[in-house]
């Protein structure tokens, strides 16, 4: 599995910047056109915040969960292209704990996902696509 070197990604909420990565900041909830870096581009949610974002060939929907001062994701991922790659979900939290959710693909296939519980109200999060 090769993550291309350009990935595919949305960004949508509150913004963290990773190295490299170019940012655009919308309203929670709100979907944003296809973006494309050097890196991955994140987003930041806190809890309680939901996100839609999309790809040229994927879409995602999460919410982040909090409780008793753990943090979540809960969601899914959708492939929505016949181009021969899948699509993720990918969280980090403040402590480098790192999720991914189930791959989604071929075109049309949608995944639930719920990440493990970490210490903290934040996470960052976003989609991506990669070749198989």
């Amino acid at each position: 599995m090769t993550v291309r070197n350009a990935i595919r990604g949305t960004v949508i909420g509150s913004t963290v910047a990773v190295a490299g990565a170019v940012l655009v900041a919308l309203a929670p909830g709100a979907a944003a056109g296809p973006a494309t870096s050097s890196g991955p581009v994140t987003t930041l949610g806190t809890c309680g915040q939901t996100f839609s974002p999309s790809t040229s060939g994927a879409k995602a929907y999460w919410e982040v969960q909090c409780s008793g001062g753990r943090v979540r994701i809960s969601g899914w991922v959708e492939d929505t292209a016949s181009d021969g790659q899948c699509a993720k979900v990918k969280a980090i939290w403040p402590n480098g704990n790192t999720y991914f959710s189930p791959a989604a693909c071929p075109k049309g296939n949608r995944k639930s996902f719920t990440s493990q519980y970490n210490s903290g109200n934040s996470v960052n999060a976003y989609l991506y696509e990669y070749d198989v």
